[in-house]
């Protein structure tokens, strides 16, 4: 019966397949869904990518002096682009996060040079732009953000179009003593466990915590630092550097830190440092800190639930046994008669 089946479902196929309408039918669904699928699968037009590679470091730059610093914007696209170069007003947040504002520094508007013309880059190449700034006669020793924006130049075509712009600035540092103050704490996470938190105990793997430093002072502060591990017993380290980094006034800047013990239970000791310049660039001020916190893995509590529990059985069966022997009256032993006399 299988094989009939089989034999005249292949038959019924084999005449449809013939049928030269079917066949064209089919051909003709196969075509538009695959010019279908070709044009879900591109991407919209207009679309530019770019970047931008400032100086990494600030640029001295004194009271009243002129300067060039030079600016550097790649098209990695396959497609050349033109773009326009203007300045902006630019707003640093916590964590290095960066708002770039609609319209120019007030500081920086007329005394930075951007180019008046449009700039077109190649595919895959990059333009080199160099900036002139004009210092203003006074101003205080501080680090200052001069923001600009990249913008490629669009042809209105009657359709919508992505226009990838790209803000980026960069640092000028105006020599001077300057007042730089920093704080710094470090909160480890702690366990929760119906409600009750134990202060200084985690019950995990590793303890997690968090690192943050604020800028409490008047001016900007570019500051570095590390963060050591350690376990007690076995002794294990793990270190994690901070790479300078920049604080704006009143700002903060987190890092998580992370310390394992070397076996599943252990006190792990956490200590950071942070390095920062003082009031001039020779001087260096440190934050030193630490935490030590108490790690039990939940392996340990299960193994412990486990033995009390064993514990509690193993003297409850040795009770009920000693509960159940029968009360046996002992023996005593058998009296030879006396001896009669005469």
């Amino acid at each position: 019966m299988l094989q009939r089946a089989v034999f005249r479902h292949q038959l019924v196929f084999r005449r449809r397949f013939r049928d030269p309408v079917g066949v064209a039918a089919i051909l003709i669904v196969l075509v538009v869904a695959s010019v279908s699928a070709l044009a879900a699968g591109k991407t919209p037009s207009g679309s530019r990518p770019l970047a931008v590679s400032v100086p990494a470091d600030p640029v001295p730059l004194a009271p009243g002096k002129t300067s060039t610093i030079r600016i550097r914007v790649v098209n990695p696209g396959t497609q050349p682009v033109t773009v326009r170069i203007t300045g902006r007003h630019v707003d640093l947040g916590d964590n290095g996060a960066v708002s770039v504002g609609t319209s120019p520094d007030p500081i920086w508007n007329g005394r930075v040079g951007f180019p008046a013309r449009t700039l077109t880059i190649p595919a895959q190449q990059y333009v080199n732009v160099d900036l002139t700034v004009h210092m203003p006669g006074k101003i205080a020793p501080d680090l200052y953000f001069v923001g600009f924006l990249v913008t490629p130049v669009v042809a209105p075509n009657g359709q919508v179009q992505v226009v990838n712009e790209i803000g980026s600035f960069f640092t000028i540092d105006v020599p001077g003593p300057r007042v730089r103050k920093l704080q710094a704490t470090m909160d480890v996470d702690r366990s929760v466990f119906a409600h009750i938190s134990i202060p200084g105990i985690v019950i995990g793997s590793h303890v997690r915590g968090e690192l943050t430093i604020r800028n409490v002072g008047t001016t900007e502060v570019r500051f570095w630092g590390e963060v050591d591990s350690s376990s007690a017993p076995g002794g294990a380290a793990g270190q994690q550097r901070i790479d300078k980094s920049l604080i704006p006034r009143s700002h903060i800047r987190s890092f998580l830190v992370i310390g394992k013990p070397a076996w599943p239970i252990g006190f792990v000791t956490l200590r950071a440092r942070v390095f920062y310049p003082g009031e001039t660039e020779s001087s260096t001020r440190e934050i030193d800190m630490s935490k030590r916190v108490l790690v039990i893995s939940p392996w340990v509590l299960l193994a412990v639930v486990i033995l009390l529990i064993a514990g509690l059985w193993y003297w409850r069966r040795r009770r009920r046994r000693r509960r159940a022997r029968p009360a046996t009256p002992r023996k005593m032993p058998a009296r030879s008669a006396p001896a009669l006399t005469r």
